[in-house]
């Protein structure tokens, strides 16, 4: 990782690990969507779409690589990420949400994009913890 606090995101495709569609990604997103300003109750009234729908989940490798992205997350010591271009159909943008997974599938940490600048086919993304706030992830009702 180094002293920026940057690492190179990986997706993993793995069987075990949650997808956007996964029960457990879910109940992560109801239990944390309140740190970002969406009750329980803007799913009913449909204010707004993303709210209902939880944010795309991933992790940063697999096995000790990944839990130990996750432990660094939850203490502040990872808050950014280096990717190449070509990992991306989308670049991401200032204010984009994500889940962070650990290596087996479980949602830990929900991050928000920061700061994200683009230079000879690497993109660099600057995040902060929005989810748990403090200590480890809390149970998801």
């Amino acid at each position: 990782m180094g002293t920026s606090g940057f690492d190179e995101r990986t997706v993993d495709e793995h069987p075990e690990v949650a997808s956007d569609g996964d029960p457990r990604v879910t109940a992560f997103w109801q239990a944390a969507r309140g740190h970002v300003g969406w009750g329980k109750l803007d799913g009913i009234v449909g204010s707004v779409p993303h709210d209902v729908v939880p944010p795309p989940s991933f992790s940063y490798g697999v096995g000790a690589e990944a839990d130990d992205a996750v432990r660094e997350i939850l203490v502040g010591q990872r808050t950014g990420t280096t990717s190449a271009r070509a990992d991306f159909d989308v670049l991401p943008r200032v204010g984009d949400l994500a889940i962070v997974l650990d290596s087996l599938g479980e949602p830990r940490a929900l991050v928000r994009t920061t700061r994200v600048d683009v230079s000879d086919d690497v993109v660099a993304e600057s995040f902060e913890l929005v989810y748990p706030t403090h200590g480890p992830t809390p149970p998801v009702d």
